[in-house]
């Protein structure tokens, strides 16, 4: 089941950040950036930015890129950077101390840190629901080994395609279906 879990947040994290399909109705990047209040903040404080279902990557890089650059600059490890040294073959795991750096500097820059889509944010009570009709629309496509998870770290719904065997023909089937099915169910 952890394995599973693990590929649940990670297709629920990359589709965040692939969704491919724009809903014309809705307002581009260009249009404005939703934000949303710091969570635990106090009033008056800057608010976060918040993805979208329907972003581009272009659209969601320029939403990161504020927070990646504040970490960057508190941590050291320039933008894009691993936070190892080296290059491809030569690469090595961080150090204790670039660890804490790098935490310190996430920290430090979480109010720039976008919130993940009000669809998928574990502070909307609707979130389940809205995974469950994204769950719902995938097995209608075919996708055999999808279900519903909550991820342990954040405590929010992911979408866990692939089942204990890893069934890769489900985990692409499911991938290739996600956007779509996200943006049927969001318009329920």
């Amino acid at each position: 089941m952890k394995a599973v879990l693990v590929v649940g947040v990670a297709v629920f994290a990359l589709v965040g950040c692939s969704a491919s399909e724009v809903v014309p109705e809705v307002a581009s990047l260009s249009s404005g950036v939703e934000r949303a209040p710091v969570q635990g903040g106090a009033a008056g404080e800057e608010e976060r930015p918040r993805e979208r279902l329907d972003m581009s990557a272009e659209d969601l890089d320029a939403l990161w890129r504020p927070h990646q650059e504040c970490v960057a600059e508190r941590s050291g490890v320039p933008v894009g950077g691993s936070g190892g040294s080296g290059s491809g073959d030569e690469m090595r795991a961080a150090t204790p101390e670039e660890v804490r750096a790098d935490e310190a500097a996430q920290a430090a820059c979480l109010d720039r840190q976008p919130l993940p889509p009000w669809e998928k944010d574990p502070a909307n009570p609707e979130a389940h629901d809205f995974a469950v009709r994204v769950v719902d629309c995938l097995r209608g496509k075919g996708i055999k080994y999808v279900e519903v998870a909550v991820d342990e770290t954040w405590g929010g719904p992911v979408i866990s395609l692939g089942g204990e065997h890893n069934d890769s023909a489900s985990i692409s089937a499911g991938l290739e279906h996600m956007g779509s099915c996200e943006t049927e169910a969001s318009k329920k």
